[in-house]
């Protein structure tokens, strides 16, 4: 053996000991950069993301966890168009917070409003479908086809602003909600921005897109059809987990931060 041979092993050692904590450092270097908007599912509130925001945030990514208007409180309080300019306000702000790609993220009717956004025009880099939900131009809609047809008339008549009960659904528990009827038409056309399946094989941007969906959820047999539709991107993934609709959240994270942390690098 030479006598260089021992310093090059301990050496080599010593890279080899390094690398890892130069990549995890690396990935929090470029996660600073990368901004997610993180939304809740119909009926829901900002505090079912909560652990996963904390955990986005401990990695290093900005993360923005509105409230939005499908929400338990606010109910539909705006339209569908008024409500992706909100998701947009949030994107600006990440951005002025230093964010220079942004993800736009949902669970349930969250990943429907990601999925309309990344459709209608809006600017984002990345997109994140957590157990889709809300389906106007599937079963849904048959279901709710009465309420829809009252408030279209509402609207041909040219009384779209005055408010009505309608009737909405999610994961097989029916509410009759009070709203305008334009507003529920917005959410509830069939051929309109809630028609997730429709909407996902025209995004305006092709951006990855990764999705992740329960097996114990009712979606799963058509999930795949639905991410195989989507423009092509190398960095896509489809992911299915041991779990329902509603639990995606709570066990996404390694999931996600794996597909993350390459989207960051």
């Amino acid at each position: 053996m030479s006598e260089g041979e021992p310093v090059k092993r301990f050496i080599c050692a010593a890279l080899a000991a390094l690398l890892p904590a130069l990549t995890v450092h690396a990935v929090f270097a470029a996660s600073n950069d990368v901004g997610v908007v993180l939304m809740h599912g119909k009926w829901g509130s900002p505090q079912s993301m909560e652990q996963l925001v904390r955990d986005l945030e401990s990695r290093g990514y900005l993360v923005s966890n509105p409230e939005t208007a499908w929400s338990g409180r606010r109910l539909y309080d705006i339209d569908y168009p008024a409500a992706l300019k909100e998701i947009e306000q949030q994107i600006r702000r990440l951005r002025a917070n230093g964010a220079k790609r942004v993800v736009v993220a949902g669970q349930s009717m969250g990943a429907n409003a990601a999925v309309a956004y990344a459709a209608s025009g809006f600017d984002l880099d990345g997109l994140v479908i957590l157990s889709p939900g809300h389906f106007p131009e599937g079963g849904m809609g048959k279901r709710l086809r009465p309420s829809l047809e009252r408030a279209k008339s509402m609207v041909a008549a040219n009384r779209g602003a005055e408010h009505d009960f309608f009737d909405d659904t999610n994961q097989g528990k029916q509410r009759s909600l009070k709203m305008a009827a334009a507003t529920y038409v917005s959410y509830f056309d069939p051929d309109g921005l809630g028609a997730i399946t429709k909407n996902v094989k025209k995004l305006s941007k092709q951006v990855p897109v990764l999705l992740v969906v329960g097996t114990a959820d009712p979606f799963y047999p058509e999930s795949k059809a639905m991410f195989d539709s989507a423009p092509a991107h190398p960095a896509s993934r489809y992911v299915a987990l041991d779990t329902d609709h509603f639990n995606v959240p709570k066990v996404v994270a390694a999931e996600l931060f794996k597909w993350l942390d390459l989207f960051a690098q």
